[in-house]
């Protein structure tokens, strides 16, 4: 189920299934006492949205901005932080784009072939680095098995959209390969509604292939491969800087490698690790045929790892350590000033990285501290501490503290628009601490938990505007931003073939405060928020319904001037999948997204779709 500790729709999480995000190591999930949602393959398959951020906002703690239709520009924001305050791992793989202002393209990942995907909430510095303020997304994508096996699917249905996705697999015990695809093409609606009414389509293809090798017993050699390509269109602004129906449209190609080599000494008590990601990423504008701008960089990250166990059975230790080097390139070109607004800057970081685990009996205790070193700006080092204790009669409490850093961005620093925007070399990484506790019970058909949050962000990156020289910039905020809050869940099974599970968020966020002033409700962040999953599931078939409610939200109307405040309506967001075996290893699927037809907007001014009908059929042969 998609709650805080809840697997899938289907079954309730095991404390020793394995988790990846919540230390440096894979862990049992009863190891940790962070905040922790885990989406498993099987939920992710029962609500059948074609975009994973689709399926994340149902988790506790998590909204989602998309400013338009499907394959707009989304956001998503944990507990309450900034865009750029949650760090995202695809098999892995670190892929938050220095391109694009340090977010992650939640636009470009489709929920095709992803079998896991975890939501760790807090700040997680000191396990993963800078852009872990608000806290971590873990993706994984199928693995190479034994046997063989191959799976495909393929669905049409409203604005003109087809959705076709496929893979095989091969392996053995001594290695295996899976490769994976999908492609995916709507026409789309119109995001603004103004004169012309022209549609604003998307389509994106996806590539990715995994490899992994045992030439011996306790060694394991591994290769992972991603490639995603899509075309966003959206409406923009016009020549006398005027939002508008237009013909824009982002290109937005990024490109995935990871390496590495695992071996594991005495008796698997030991273990060492080397390894190696790159990521490249394209980000091109356009009106029409005519080119507007592009960003592009490149990040390049190597390390060791190296973890050992020990103790007695009653009593366990876990010490894993790591030592990391990345780098990052940037460059801007653009075509509207003439190269007025080029860069080509880069900067290094080197990474030591301490995480300590402790398990005795129900009680579990872990801590963490990281030291980076940067040549960009001042050197920091984050912590992170966390505990559970489970009782015997069910109940569980648990606690997680941490400091969280986010470097500023590539455009922040070193930004030029001219007559409008220059950016600040000078700026210092925005800092977080935050904590969170609660309580959990769980029993065989049932588990529930609440958990209270806090976490105050000093140095935010702000807007600030000089009336003498009419030019914007950017600068470290003197106050503090607050965020608290209230995530609950539940899972309950009440049926052998009924499956229900809710989760509620109440959030308040401020920023910092300036003086003379009352502290300002952030933006787009909703105070308060839920979703419901229900599945039935009937063995030749099944249904699932979920629904996401999303309360109201501050924000910014640009067109007017000056731009003032605007307050986005609530609405619920729901859909409704099924499928129905046709024999063999065929089955008919259909959705319903949108089901009620809800009109509501993600960022001011941006229409969203209404409801719309997809079917399709599903294929899964070997093992």
């Amino acid at each position: 189920m998609i709650a805080v500790f809840l697997l899938s729709a289907a079954a309730i999480v095991d404390d020793g299934t394995l988790v990846v995000s919540a230390a440096r190591e894979p862990i049992a999930y009863g190891d940790t006492g962070g905040a922790l949602t885990v989406i498993d393959g099987a939920t992710i398959e029962a609500v059948a949205v074609p975009q994973l951020v689709d399926i994340l906002r149902l988790s506790p703690g998590v909204s989602v901005a998309r400013s338009g239709p499907t394959g707009a520009q989304t956001q998503v924001r944990v507990r309450g932080a900034e865009a750029n305050h949650t760090l995202v791992f695809i098999d892995g793989i670190a892929m938050n784009d220095p391109a694009t202002s340090g977010e992650f393209r939640w636009e470009t990942l489709g929920s095709d072939g992803i079998t896991r995907a975890e939501v760790l909430r807090g700040p997680q510095s000191a396990l993963w680095g800078s852009e872990a303020i608000g806290g971590v997304v873990s993706v994984t994508t199928a693995e190479p098995s034994d046997g063989t096996r191959i799976f495909g699917s393929a669905e049409y249905g409203s604005f003109g959209t087809l959705h076709a996705a496929g893979g095989a697999g091969i392996g053995s015990e001594r290695g295996g390969l899976v490769v994976q695809s999908s492609w995916y093409d709507t026409k789309g609606t119109d995001s603004f509604g103004g004169g012309i009414k022209e549609r604003d389509g998307y389509e994106s293809l996806m590539l990715s292939a995994k490899a992994s090798v045992r030439p011996t017993e306790n060694g394991e050699l591994g290769l992972v491969v991603r490639h995603t390509n899509s075309l966003s269109e959206f409406d923009g602004y016009n020549a006398f800087f005027v939002r508008d129906d237009t013909l824009h449209a982002t290109r937005i190609r990024s490109t995935a490698l990871r390496g590495f080599g695992r071996v594991e000494t005495l008796d698997g008590r030991w273990r060492h690790e080397l390894f190696g990601n790159f990521v490249t990423t394209d980000n091109i504008n356009r009106n029409g045929d005519s080119f507007l701008n592009r960003t592009d960089a490149e990040v390049f990250e190597t390390g060791y790892q190296t973890g050992i166990d020990f103790g007695s059975e009653a009593v366990r230790h876990r010490v894993t350590g790591a030592i990391e080097y990345r780098t990052q390139r940037f460059v801007a070109d653009d075509a509207a000033y003439f190269g007025g607004t080029n860069q080509r800057v880069s900067r290094d970081r080197t990474s030591f990285v301490l995480d300590y685990g402790l398990s005795a009996g129900g009680l579990t205790l872990g801590a963490s501290v990281r030291r980076d070193e940067n040549d960009a700006f001042k050197d920091a080092t984050t912590w992170r501490a966390n505990g559970r204790y489970t009782l015997e009669n069910g109940f569980t409490v648990h606690a997680s503290a941490g400091k969280g850093v986010t470097d500023p961005t590539f455009t922040e620093m070193f930004g030029f628009f001219p007559g409008s925007f220059v950016g600040n070399p000078d700026l210092t990484p925005e800092r977080s601490i935050g904590w969170d506790a609660g309580v959990g019970y769980r029993t065989g058909a049932f588990s529930a938990d609440v958990t209270w949050f806090q976490a105050d962000l000093e140095n935010e990156v702000i807007g600030t505007y000089d009336s003498s020289t009419f030019l914007s910039s950017v600068a470290n905020a003197t106050g503090k931003s607050k965020r608290k809050g209230i995530e609950a869940s539940f899972d309950s099974k009440p049926l052998d073939w009924l499956t229900l599970g809710a989760s509620y968020t109440w959030l308040d966020t401020k920023e910092a405060q300036v003086a003379g002033t009352a502290r300002v409700r952030e933006a787009r962040r909703p105070r308060h928020s839920g979703s419901l999953l229900a599945t039935a599931d009937l063995g030749a078939a099944s249904v699932t319904f979920a629904a996401n409610y999303v309360g109201n939200r501050k924000d910014t109307d640009f067109d007017s001037f000056p731009a003032r405040v605007v307050t986005l309506k609530d609405y619920v967001l729901a859909t409704l999948s099924g499928r129905v075996k046709l024999g063999g290893d065929f089955e008919l699927t259909g959705r319903i997204e949108n089901l009620f037809d809800a009109t509501y907007e993600d960022a001011f001014g941006y229409r969203t779709q209404g409801i719309s009908a997809f079917g399709g059929i599903r294929v899964k042969w070997g093992g």
